[in-house]
């Protein structure tokens, strides 16, 4: 079961292309948390370094590239680097732009 699952989720992942500077969180309600203070740069700058050192976010500059999938639970958020960094992070959507696979060389 677990290895149709992962097929699953495997085949369902695109690349997608940071294009500004932005963050991954290990759930939705960090990223929520983050998101809503984006618009005060110090407070979210003060925010997002908190959550990195305490393990539960990571920066994501502009040009990274990332595979990733919408969640099942908020279309407005992507789910990356489950295969590179299991169980992965939630990232919002409207910060990347797919790429196709060949872009990655």
């Amino acid at each position: 079961m677990h290895t149709i699952l992962a097929v699953l989720v495997s085949a369902s992942q695109m690349l997608y292309e940071a294009q500004v500077p932005t963050f991954g969180c290990s759930s939705n309600a960090e990223v929520a948390r983050l998101q809503a203070v984006r618009s005060d740069a110090n407070a979210f700058y003060k925010l997002l370094t908190e959550q990195v050192v305490h393990g539960q976010c990571v920066a994501i500059p502009p040009g990274a590239m990332v595979e990733g999938s919408i969640t099942d639970t908020d279309a407005s958020m992507l789910l990356v680097n489950v295969k590179n960094d299991p169980p992965g992070y939630v990232v919002p959507l409207k910060d990347f732009t797919p790429r196709k696979a060949d872009a990655r060389q």
